[in-house]
């Protein structure tokens, strides 16, 4: 069952979206009960049959400002990479959603809040948003996959940059170099996020989850083993009467009635 408004992470289904807000004042650090409260909120989102996609943001001002920095304090080495896998843990596990995901960023997202957005499949960004990887101020690096995700993303003259120098950049440039897809004006990116995942609702579900995985398998076999991964995919969408249904619907100039 999902509830609305429990910190430090709130779940509220929209139709056939659910809606994961990070909520812990002022700025929605990543507290290890923070981390902790995503993971749970995941497991929920599995459970639930019914949802054809998730949305993540942050409550307030702020997407996630970045790990509680507090909690670097206490580490040494080792205690310092069990945290990161666990931390690398959860981004995955957000990566690995059966459907898709949004990020909505409504506000900053430094460090581990460009982490977990690089996770999700589709970003969409505040004009006033700002994105980075500030980590390098603190004498140390991101560690929740974004040294790996941000080079696999943008072309590596950027992604150095913004690694070694801990910089910001707006929206608008993380839109050019390709880190996010859409700017949205001020206020807006939830309403346009929610419209976007009504958008993909409306298509037929098993073409959405064949179309994640041929991806997600295909990045990590070589280019003839990705292409056999895609026709067995899409072979097993012909199957039954939705492909009937989509080109009949075509040619009668209506939408389709998916059934599965």
């Amino acid at each position: 069952m999902f509830s609305e408004n429990s910190k430090p992470v709130g779940l509220k289904k929209v139709n056939s979206t659910v809606i994961l807000t990070i909520d812990n004042p002022p700025v929605n650090a990543l507290s290890i009960e923070t981390l902790n409260a995503i993971d749970q909120a995941l497991d929920h989102i599995l459970a639930e049959r019914e949802i054809k996609s998730v949305i993540i943001t942050g409550a307030g001002g702020a997407f996630i400002a970045g790990l509680d920095i507090k909690i670097l304090l206490s580490l040494d080495e080792v205690s310092a990479r069990n945290f990161m896998h666990r931390g690398q843990s959860i981004m995955q596990k957000i990566a690995d959603l059966p459907i898709p995901t949004i990020a909505a960023i409504n506000g900053p997202a430094l460090g581990g809040g460009s982490e977990l957005a690089l996770a999700c499949d589709i970003r969409l960004a505040d004009i006033n948003a700002r994105l980075g990887f500030p980590e390098i101020n603190l004498g140390v690096m991101p560690g929740f996959g974004g040294t790996q995700r941000i080079s696999r993303m943008v072309p590596l003259c950027n992604a150095y940059g913004m690694l070694y120098t801990g910089e910001l950049i707006t929206a608008g440039e993380a839109c050019r170099i390709g880190m996010i897809n859409r700017v949205v004006p001020q206020g807006q990116v939830l309403n346009e996020a929610i419209k976007l995942t009504e958008k993909i609702a409306s298509k037929r579900q098993l073409g959405i989850q064949a179309i994640k995985q041929a991806v997600k398998l295909g990045k990590q076999l070589s280019l003839r083993d990705g292409l056999a991964v895609e026709a067995e995919l899409l072979g097993k969408l012909c199957k039954g009467e939705d492909v009937k249904e989509g080109v009949k619907a075509f040619f009668e100039k209506r939408s389709p009635v998916f059934h599965d």
